[in-house]
């Protein structure tokens, strides 16, 4: 087995996302994307006073997938396709844009009426050319049903893919991994990685130590495709997700929620967009 090297560090910033403060973790300065994951927004611990409705209005996405995984609270999903869903604690919303549609979401009734703590994840993955075309799907998956495995001192999820004989029950496009890691202080763990795939790890909180090189609560860590195993220590109790695929390699152009091969496929996507070919919803 050869350890992976880091071939970049970087820091997330911070940024608005409508009302919410949250931490831009992908793309960066430097790293534009870990084929095929585009965008990672870690929506960092927030307390919802009661009433306070900051839902993001109806918008369109179209050519990739939009994963919202929730850490903490109820937060709900609703699209030009007839979904209405809301995910809690664990839980994961699952939409593929495809050709395009509308969707909504932000906290649940339940939050809004009574307030509470909200803290999730939201991820953009790429979809071959191929799977731009098929029409818009959405799934959600209850937190119960994904496994988890725990050795000394370490807790994994397998929210995509597989790992130590356990699978996630996610169905993706193109092959791809992300876990969701709590490693105690002191503890050293591997992971083992397809040599030819794209892997990053984010810390949510605490630190860990990647050969010589200290990743704090906030950092990204890509590494190098230089290896079959990604190993790091917990310097302090470290809460994480570690990802990445088989990269798709192919030409992107994207404007806004559009994500497509060309500037023409742009182009049709926003003229379907505002014609409605997508769909229109309410709220």
């Amino acid at each position: 087995m050869t350890t992976r090297t880091l071939a970049h560090k970087e820091t997330a910033t911070n940024e608005m996302v409508g009302a919410y403060k949250i931490k831009n973790v992908l793309p960066t300065r430097n790293i534009r994307q870990i084929d095929p994951f585009l965008l990672i927004h870690h929506m960092k611990p927030a307390l919802l006073k009661p009433g306070e409705n900051n839902r993001i209005p109806p918008h369109p996405h179209a050519g990739f997938e939009v994963v919202t995984y929730l850490l903490d609270g109820s937060f709900f999903h609703r699209d030009s396709k007839g979904n209405d869903v809301v995910a809690k604690g664990g839980d994961i919303n699952w939409m593929s844009s495809g050709t395009g549609l509308m969707h909504s979401e932000g906290p649940s009734e339940s939050m809004v009426k009574d307030g509470g703590t909200i803290q999730l994840l939201q991820v953009w993955i790429n979809l071959p050319a191929d799977k731009k075309k098929l029409d818009p799907t959405f799934r959600h998956y209850q937190g119960s049903g994904f496994p988890v495995t725990e050795n000394d001192g370490s807790q994994i999820k397998v929210l995509i893919g597989s790992l130590d004989e356990k699978k996630s029950p996610v169905v993706t496009q193109t092959p791809m991994f992300f876990y969701h890691i709590k490693l105690k202080a002191g503890k050293l763990l591997t992971i083992p990685v397809e040599p030819a795939d794209t892997a990053a790890l984010y810390v949510l909180e605490g630190s860990l130590k990647v050969l010589n090189e200290t990743i704090e609560t906030g950092d990204l860590a890509d590494f190098a495709i230089d290896g079959d195993q990604l190993v790091f220590t917990a310097v302090k109790d470290a809460d994480l997700i570690v990802f990445g695929g088989t990269p798709i390699k192919e030409k992107m152009v994207s404007y806004g929620p559009f994500v497509m091969n060309s500037f023409e496929e742009v182009q049709d996507a926003i003229q379907r967009y505002e014609s409605g070919a997508m769909g229109t919803l309410d709220s």
